[in-house]
């Protein structure tokens, strides 16, 4: 299918894996992208045994171990730029390069710091949805919350580069691409590029802390 991407997306995707694999701690599970339902299984692997085998872990700890599973599963150049396409197209290259990177590390810790005591309860089924347009695909899964309902979990994926990677998570009904395009546009509409990679800086910066 036709992508937003005026660079090359394969360069920018291998430059990332390759530097995740060369900082992140060395995992304990296989990551398997061949299927839509084995990249969620493969989050949902890498997360569980994470938490089961270094429960004390610090963030940063968990940071670079979940840093190459994020990456490989996850096609954070392309939702990088979807967030971006009004502004993409004038952006050098090397602008692009610095907020694919800025959204990386806030993507990745997002996972580290917000997924912390994960158990093989935690997740619910993985359900196969209906065939997306193109070479997309959805899945739905859930999390379980100790005595309040499950958090939903449905997630939009694209195949390319050799396998199926997550473009978006909607969230009991809120797509989260959706929520990062319109808090990027209004940085944006008042800032420059720096104002906005500043604050994905400070919001990965708050997430480490708590």
């Amino acid at each position: 299918m036709t992508t937003l991407f005026s660079i090359s997306r394969r360069a920018v995707f291998a430059a990332l894996l390759l530097g995740a694999a060369l900082v992140g701690h060395a995992a304990d599970f296989a990551i398997a992208t061949d299927t839509p339902e084995a990249t969620i299984a493969t989050v949902q692997r890498g997360l569980i045994a994470l938490s089961q085998q270094s429960p004390r872990a610090t963030v940063d700890e968990r940071y670079k171990t979940l840093e190459p599973l994020i990456v490989a599963t996850h096609d954070l150049p392309y939702i990088a730029e979807f967030a971006l396409r009004r502004q993409w197209p004038q952006l050098a290259e090397a602008d692009r390069m610095r907020f694919i990177a800025a959204f990386q590390r806030l993507s990745v810790m997002t996972y580290a710091a917000r997924f912390v005591n994960v158990g093989p309860n935690t997740f619910r089924p993985i359900v196969s949805g209906a065939a997306a347009e193109g070479a997309r695909a959805q899945v739905t899964t859930g999390v379980a919350r100790q005595g309040q309902p499950d958090v939903s979990f449905e997630y939009l994926l694209q195949q390319g580069g050799g396998g199926w990677r997550i473009v978006n998570i909607v969230a009991d009904g809120v797509s989260d691409l959706a929520l990062k395009r319109a808090e990027y546009q209004r940085i944006l509409a008042s800032g420059t590029l720096d104002t906005l990679i500043k604050e994905l800086e400070g919001q990965t910066e708050r997430l480490r802390q708590r």
